[in-house]
C-alpha cells in the first residue's frame, strides 16, 4: 500500500465559529483492529470507514489484503472497540476481472438496495495511476459489482494536471450529492496536492461542476454529515511546531467555508503503535447518543497499518 510523506497543504477557512467537536480526545489503548497478511507477519488494515447499519450494527470498510492485492474488505464491530473481519467485498476473490488494485473507500447507502462504495482504483503499484471507481449492491454484503469505466478520472481537473486520486468521500446535500477527493501532481516526486469536489443527482452517475475547492481533507481524510446538519472533515497535517497531528474542521455546507477546530485532536505519539504515521482520519456518530468517535490509521512502514480509535475527553 502506498503513502506519502507528509505535505503542508494550506486551507483557506472561515472566520471563528464554534467548533462542531471538542479538542481533547483520548485514544483507545492500543489498536481496535488489525488484519494481518503474510503469515502474520505484516499488518494491512487501513482507511477505515465506519458507519452503522440500518439494522443498528456497526461496521467498518477499509483497505486490507485479498489475494495479494489490496482490496476493501469489511469488519463487524459487537462495539466500537472489539472488531471481527467478515472478508472481502472488492478484490479478486469476488469480482477477477475487476481493476486490480483498490484502496481509500468510503460507503454511501442511498436506499434499503442501492449501497455503494466509492473507491480509488489502479493496475499497476510501480505507477499507481489510480482513478476513482463506484461499485454497486442490493445489499451490504453484497454481490457487489464494479463500474468498469471510472466515475472521477485522472488527468487534466479545473485547469490542474492530476497524476493520480485518492481519498473519496460523498455526502448528501440539497437534494443531491457532493464528492471530495484529493489530486496528486506525482507520485514519487510529489510537490502538490489538491481538493477538489464535484456534485451530481442521487440516481445519477455522472458527476458535475467538478471544481478546485478547499476540503481539508489531507492526507486521506473524510467528510461526515454530522447529527445537527452540519459536517465534519478531518486531516492529518502539521501542528505550528512540526508534530504529525489529526485536525477537524467545521462547516454548515460541505463546499465550505471551513471552520477549524482551534487545537489538534492528535498528535503522533511515537509509542510503539504510532510509530511513524497518523493518517487516513474520519470521524462517525453513534445514532443513540450523538457521541463522536475518531478513526485513523497508524503506520508502522517495518510491519504494516492499524486501525485506532479515540473519543472525547
Amino acid at each position: 500500500m502506498f503513502r506519502f510523506a507528509l505535505i503542508g497543504i494550506v486551507f483557506s477557512t472561515s472566520s471563528p465559529a464554534l467548533a462542531c467537536l471538542p479538542s481533547e480526545w483520548t485514544r483507545h489503548d492500543g489498536p481496535v483492529f488489525r488484519d494481518r497478511m503474510l503469515f502474520g507477519l505484516y499488518e494491512a488494515a487501513s482507511d477505515g470507514h465506519v458507519f452503522v447499519t440500518d439494522e443498528g450494527r456497526v461496521a467498518m470498510i477499509y483497505s486490507g489484503d485479498d489475494g495479494g492485492q489490496s482490496s476493501i474488505k469489511l469488519a463487524f464491530g459487537t462495539d466500537w472497540t472489539t472488531w471481527e473481519e467478515w472478508g472481502a467485498l472488492l478484490g479478486p476473490s469476488k469480482q477477477p476481472d475487476a481493476i486490480t488494485h483498490k484502496e481509500t473507500a468510503f460507503y454511501f447507502r442511498a436506499s434499503s438496495t442501492d449501497h455503494r462504495i466509492y473507491f480509488i482504483g489502479y493496475t499497476d503499484e510501480d505507477t499507481y495511476q489510480s482513478n476513482v471507481f463506484m461499485a454497486q449492491a442490493p445489499d451490504l454484503l453484497g454481490p457487489w459489482e464494479i463500474i468498469p469505466e471510472p466515475i472521477i478520472a485522472r488527468g487534466p481537473t479545473a485547469g490542474r494536471d492530476v497524476y493520480l486520486i485518492t481519498s473519496p468521500s460523498v455526502v448528501a446535500y440539497d437534494g443531491g450529492l457532493v464528492m471530495a477527493w484529493l489530486g496528486w501532481n506525482g507520485f514519487e516526486d510529489v510537490t502538490e496536492v489538491w481538493s477538489f469536489t464535484a456534485t451530481t443527482q442521487l440516481g445519477s452517475q455522472v458527476w458535475h461542476n467538478i471544481a478546485e475547492t478547499d476540503i481539508p481533507i489531507g492526507m486521506e481524510g473524510q467528510i461526515t454529515e454530522r447529527p445537527d446538519g452540519g459536517f465534519v472533515a478531518v486531516a492529518t497535517r502539521e501542528t505550528s511546531t512540526g508534530e504529525e497531528g489529526i485536525f477537524a474542521f467545521c462547516a454548515d455546507d460541505p463546499l465550505g467555508p471551513w471552520t477549524p477546530v482551534p487545537e489538534p485532536l492528535l498528535t503522533l505519539a511515537g509509542d510503539r503503535w504510532e510509530v511513524d504515521e497518523i493518517i487516513a482520519p474520519s470521524i462517525t456518530y453513534d445514532p443513540q447518543t450523538n457521541e463522536p468517535y475518531l478513526f485513523y490509521t497508524a503506520a508502522e512502514h517495518s510491519r504494516g497499518w492499524r486501525m485506532m480509535m479515540a473519543v472525547p475527553n
